[in-house]
């Protein structure tokens, strides 16, 4: 009976939040949620605060009817799961309950586990790598490092089939090189072309299609080769200056960023899993710690 009253209070209380809060104009609801402590609902001997529904609730950019919406909805979500918390904690049986208490236990343990270390990686260990130990990783793991995909370097040219001076880019991109792209990025500039470089880093072939307007069909590349892809409006055209094949193992450059963070993260394990063994060593040491065999 003692719960059916609070459900009811609790109830009333909401409807007439709701009431209140339909009965006022859209404006004088956001400002009257102006202060930061005010209280508007209260459910399960819980309190819900206007800066309780700043930190959780982003309004940004909504207008002042659709912010008053939004603010309505979280209120009703917030309440009925307070109310559904209260039943539960009453329904759920007593194993039930025993096992959910255990399991916020462990949890709460995780959580000051890990803070603790990620303040000690923090203050004890340096990340740095050395270039040494990262090639020499490279070297004894190389399944970890074969293409999927092509890799390529080189130079994209998108331009209208129309243009005045097609025949003359397409002539230069059969060969560009460092002596004639100054004339190709003239012409681009001249004919509305659009060129992408990626002649200094290895770029994978799906990265390159994304920039360019035409889908790129060819899947076999040779170094120092154009490829051409067209349509009635306009033409693509790849050259390819390097180039490695699905299957090839990656350049090491290419592979290095990874490198880096496989053997950062090692280093991490390494130096938690030595503090650990450390620390119960102590234990044993000082008594607390004790291991009945």
């Amino acid at each position: 009976m003692k719960m059916f009253h609070s459900i009811i209070r609790i109830a009333l209380s909401i409807a007439l939040w709701g009431g209140l809060s339909l009965g006022m104009g859209s404006c004088d609801y956001i400002s009257s949620l102006i202060r930061p402590d005010k209280v508007v609902a209260k459910s399960g001997g819980e309190s819900l605060t206007e800066s309780d529904i700043k930190r959780n609730l982003d309004l940004t950019g909504l207008s002042s009817e659709d912010s008053a919406s939004a603010i309505e909805h979280y209120v009703k979500e917030w309440a009925s799961n307070n109310l559904m918390y209260e039943l539960a904690k009453e329904q759920v049986t007593k194993e039930s309950s025993d096992e959910i208490d255990s399991l916020v236990e462990c949890y709460r343990k995780s959580l000051y586990v890990y803070e603790y270390e990620l303040q000690l990686i923090k203050d004890r260990l340096s990340s740095q790598i050395k270039d040494q130990d990262a090639f020499a990783y490279y070297n004894e793991n190389p399944a970890l490092f074969y293409l999927h995909e092509p890799l390529l370097k080189g130079v994209a040219l998108s331009v209208l089939n129309n243009a005045s001076d097609y025949s003359v880019i397409k002539s230069l991109m059969e060969s560009p090189s460092d002596g004639n792209m100054e004339m190709i990025e003239s012409l681009c500039v001249k004919n509305a072309a659009k060129i992408e470089y990626f002649n200094d880093n290895w770029t994978l072939m799906s990265e390159v299609v994304r920039k360019l307007p035409l889908p790129f069909l060819e899947t076999t590349f040779a170094d120092n080769k154009l490829y051409v892809e067209s349509d009635s409006i306009r033409s693509v055209f790849l050259y390819v200056n390097s180039c490695k094949l699905t299957g090839d193992q990656q350049p090491y450059e290419f592979a290095k960023s990874r490198i880096y963070s496989i053997l950062t993260e090692q280093k991490k394990a390494d130096f938690l899993r030595s503090y650990r063994n450390s620390l119960y060593e102590k234990g044993l040491q000082d008594g607390s710690v004790k291991s009945y065999k």
